[in-house]
């Protein structure tokens, strides 16, 4: 058995494969070229069945548009495959907790995933009015289970001064966002929840 190069051997796969996809497209291209031309005789002839010779001359029309690449039929998707995946974050209380007596910051979510996932990155930006903020973020992956609910928290230390500027019982805004794992990559979602600074 001779040992090809593996150049030589690409090449000729893809010689074969090309030939193979071309002779393809020539026969699709000379069935419709053929229907079309049996659709118009007939047509012309008006000795035969018009509403035949009209589906003739369609499905030779369409064939070659498939053949030019104008119409490409629909791949066909499974319903796990259509199906969307949706992830919720909210909160049943006060999000936010902060102490500033002693630089402490909590946030506590839930979050609620159609799909189960694993949760690999939290970041949340916590500010208010003022345009003071802090930035929160969690490393620390959690399971996430389909359709049920999943409590996560953050519990993060600041110098107090950094806290001086929150007030309590003021509108405060958590913007962030997580990534999860989706198979062999990650998924990003983001979100903004609007709370009550509890202090």
């Amino acid at each position: 058995m001779d040992n090809l190069p593996l150049h030589k051997r690409g090449l000729e796969w893809l010689t074969s494969h090309a030939l193979w996809e071309l002779a393809k497209y020539l026969v699709v291209a000379s069935l419709s070229a053929g229907l079309v031309s049996v659709g118009i005789s007939r047509i012309l002839n008006v000795a035969f069945d018009k509403g035949l010779s009209i589906f003739l001359v369609l499905m030779g029309v369409m064939g070659m548009l498939w053949v030019s690449g104008v119409v490409r039929w629909p791949a066909s998707t499974s319903k796990e495959e259509q199906a969307k995946w949706e992830v919720l974050f909210f909160s049943p209380g006060l999000a936010a907790s902060l102490t500033p007596s002693v630089g402490r910051v909590i946030i506590s979510l839930h979050i609620f995933s159609t799909r189960a996932t694993e949760l690999v990155f939290l970041r949340v930006m916590l500010r208010n009015n003022k345009g003071a903020y802090l930035d929160c973020e969690s490393s620390e992956p959690i399971m996430v289970e389909a359709m049920q609910v999943t409590a996560k928290m953050i519990d993060k230390k600041f110098p107090p001064p950094e806290l001086g500027t929150f007030e309590k019982g003021e509108m405060v805004n958590l913007d962030g966002y997580a990534k999860f794992r989706d198979g062999n990559s990650l998924k990003q979602f983001h979100f903004t929840i609007s709370t009550v600074a509890s202090m």
